[in-house]
């Protein structure tokens, strides 16, 4: 079940780690936790980048070093700034678009078939070429028609995940029902009731 790991609910540090935005470069943003608060860093260590590439369907051949942990952090935060500027109405910073471009530019893993139909991922630098497939995806959530399904949590500032609203209606609210959206009818049902009496 979404929202669980090994049948219990998932703390805040393993959903860092879920696909549940719609996309893997919004799950990227993911790996900063409460953004408006106090930041928590995710992607420590290499073993934690090639713990996120693997939840996100991309497992490489070779594990990362330290070096990729940094260009990953950075390649996040520039995707970061470009959202928050498309979803506020700002100008979005010209260097923070090189800098996406410059990544999307370089070569991307190419995916393979095993001997038994299994997928692999290869290139020549796997981990470089896993970031450069995200900043092309990146690129091409942030100047296509998707765009505009883009949505901040509406547990914010409580929540900084950002995800893709692709909800029938296109009212979703929450990043994931059963951790943001929860909390939050279960606040309003307390203030319901304290309001009809204040006694309690």
């Amino acid at each position: 079940m979404e929202g669980e790991v090994n049948g219990s609910i998932a703390t805040n540090e393993q959903r860092a780690f879920m696909a549940i935005s719609g996309h893997r470069a919004l799950d990227l943003l993911a790996t900063l936790r409460d953004r408006h608060g106090n930041p928590a860093e995710c992607l420590c260590r290499p073993a934690d980048l090639d713990r996120w590439l693997g939840a996100m369907d991309l497992a490489l051949p070779v594990a990362a070093v330290e070096a990729d942990v940094r260009a990953a952090r950075r390649l996040r935060e520039t995707i970061n700034d470009l959202t928050r500027a498309l979803l506020a109405g700002q100008t979005p910073d010209a260097g923070a678009i090189r800098h996406l471009n410059d990544w999307a530019r370089k070569p991307a893993i190419a995916p393979q078939s095993d001997t038994h139909l299994g997928l692999q991922w290869t290139a020549d630098a796997p981990v470089n070429g896993a970031l450069a497939l995200i900043a092309r995806e990146a690129i091409e959530l942030l100047t296509g028609p998707d765009r505009a399904l883009i949505r901040e949590c509406a547990a914010a500032p409580a929540c900084s995940r950002v995800y893709l609203d692709r909800s029938r209606s296109g009212r979703r609210r929450w990043c994931h029902m059963d951790w943001c959206g929860s909390r939050a009818k279960m606040a309003s049902y307390r203030q319901r009731r304290s309001e009809a009496d204040p006694a309690r």
